[in-house]
């Protein structure tokens, strides 16, 4: 037996398997767990040792959705996911990746990652592991576990049009995409709301989930949207066909007209897994969304990347057909309501529009909602972004505590000083989910809360080492005093850390101690076996 190096004494474990919390030392070696002792089994090794007494000790969480893709080639310490509890960010999600890179596109590509919120950025590398180097020699705080985007495949191997994918074209996007999944990739998302993502048709999705299936990796999407579309049958039907593992994006209703049907939409999960269909769905507990302001542009409008969005809308004629054709509605059906449309991040000159209304910024500016947004997205691209709130509670609840669900914030590991104002998904999802829906409205047990962030999403992804409390597994922990976890972001105040995370772990290190940051930065790039 590898000898215990350091002892985590007192602690009252939930595992991440489900089961109910028990009391036990918890011992590490390295970068493994060593030694679980359940309290009363008599005597534990001696040696150092950090007391727990009265803390919750918990797997580190794995965000199994997040966007903190250049997080940490951007930024020193982007805290807000680390003080939450989370050790492993699943990145590469809605089809958005940093790789593969054809070189001919390659601003096309950066421009595609800009829609995350992030400036331009330089990207000294083509494929998964060229990135992955660039990411190590940051020196992550915490470890990320990448899935290859959709998005990014298409741009590499078709460009960011609307081009039919011919035989050849098809076999080049199988070509990156198991050259990704060959290099340690977890799988593949789509963005079928993004351009190019969504050009994509029902085939060519299939074609490239049975690559995924061949590998025994995951298929992670963001659905389709379009008025009548069933785009959870779409997404299911993938998974019938083709045998993949199939990960929902972010299940949410959008349409005010039927909040409340949450209960239909469960039960065509609940039917696909009765038939033998392998899918779960992510979801963070919030009843507003986020995302880039070009994603509801008509696609005419994007699909020749950011220059292309200028030079359509600098047409008097074309503006005017976007202009109406973005009135019709939210993914062309649903009724805007601009008072519902808050910016979060814009572009300079108008960073007073961060935190106003759409329907508001129109107003001051004296023009439509439409043109305002159409002119945003001219001057700034994908960069501006926007927070949605079209969900309704009920229907978030209903999606959290049932058994498919697993917690993916949407979010991007973020430092305090981030521009705008970004979703508070990204520095709350994790305490919001401990105080509010275990502490305050029981709406899941403490055991259910953290199964959904530990286990469950290492299962998803095929990690058999990360997740749980067990010898042998990778010592990423979370010590945390439940009484003080508290979401302490909101709207109009996102960039504030959570509280109540008094110690943990990455690979058995220490990153965060008595509540605040170490210097060690232990975080992998973490690789599919």
């Amino acid at each position: 037996m590898v000898e215990t190096e350091l002892w985590l004494r007192g602690a009252l474990v939930v595992d991440g398997t489900g089961e109910e919390p028990f009391l036990s030392d918890v011992g590490i070696a390295g970068d493994k767990i060593s030694e679980v002792v359940r309290a009363g089994a008599g005597h534990t090794g001696s040696g150092p040792e950090t007391d727990c007494a009265g803390l919750l000790l918990a797997p580190g969480f794995i965000d199994l959705h997040t966007h903190s893709d250049l997080s940490f080639l951007l930024n020193d310490d982007p805290a807000s996911k680390i003080m939450q509890g989370v050790t492993t960010d699943v990145i590469g999600n809605c089809g958005f990746s940093a790789f593969p890179i054809h070189e001919p596109r390659r601003d096309a590509l950066v421009e595609l990652v800009r829609g995350l919120g992030v400036p331009a950025f330089e990207a000294p590398w083509s494929d998964f592991d060229g990135y992955a180097r660039a990411l190590a020699e940051h020196e992550p705080l915490m470890n990320l576990a990448p899935l290859v985007g959709h998005g990014a495949l298409r741009i590499a191997a078709v460009g960011t049009g609307r081009e039919a994918v011919t035989q050849d074209l098809l076999g080049s996007l199988c070509g990156l995409l198991e050259e990704s999944l060959e290099q340690g990739a977890f799988g593949m998302s789509t963005g079928l709301t993004y351009v190019p993502s969504g050009f994509a048709e029902v085939p060519e999705i299939h074609v490239l989930g049975a690559v995924l299936r061949k590998y025994d990796a995951l298929y992670a999407t963001h659905a389709r949207a379009a008025p009548g579309f069933d785009s959870v049958g779409e997404a299911l039907e993938v998974g019938r066909q083709t045998g993949v593992r199939v990960q929902y994006s972010h299940v949410a209703i959008n349409d005010p007209r039927i909040w409340g049907t949450a209960e239909q939409v469960l039960r065509q999960f609940e039917n696909a897994v009765e038939s033998g269909v392998d899918v779960r769905y992510d979801i963070y507990p919030y009843d507003g969304s986020a995302s880039s302001l070009t994603q509801y542009l008509p696609a005419w409008v994007q699909e020749h990347g950011e220059e292309g969005i200028r030079e359509q809308l600098a047409d008097g004629r074309r503006f005017e057909q976007a202009r109406r054709e973005l009135s019709e509605g939210l993914f062309g059906d649903i009724p805007w309501d601009w008072e519902r449309v808050m910016v979060s991040l814009a572009g300079p000159g108008d960073e007073e529009l961060e935190g106003m209304s759409i329907a508001s910024a129109a107003r001051g500016h004296g023009m439509s909602p439409e043109a305002l947004c159409l002119d945003l997205c001219a001057r700034h691209g994908n960069r501006v972004q926007v927070v949605l709130f079209y969900r309704a509670e009920a229907d978030v609840e209903e999606f959290l505590a049932h058994p498919l669900s697993i917690i993916g914030s949407d979010g991007n590991a973020m430092p305090v000083t981030a521009p705008g104002r970004p979703h508070p998904r990204s520095f709350g999802t994790h305490a919001r989910l401990l105080e509010r829906y275990v502490q305050n409205r029981k709406l899941l047990s403490l055991s259910e809360a953290v199964h959904k962030s530990t286990a469950a999403a290492a299962d998803r992804l095929g990690m058999r080492d990360r997740g749980r409390i067990r010898p042998g597994a990778f010592a990423d922990l979370v010590a945390l005093d439940l009484a003080d976890v508290r979401e302490t972001a909101t709207w109009t105040r996102p960039c504030s850390l959570a509280t109540g995370v008094r110690h943990v772990w990455v690979n058995g290190e220490r990153v965060v101690a008595d509540g605040a940051l170490t210097t060690a930065r232990p975080g992998r790039v973490l690789r599919r076996c």
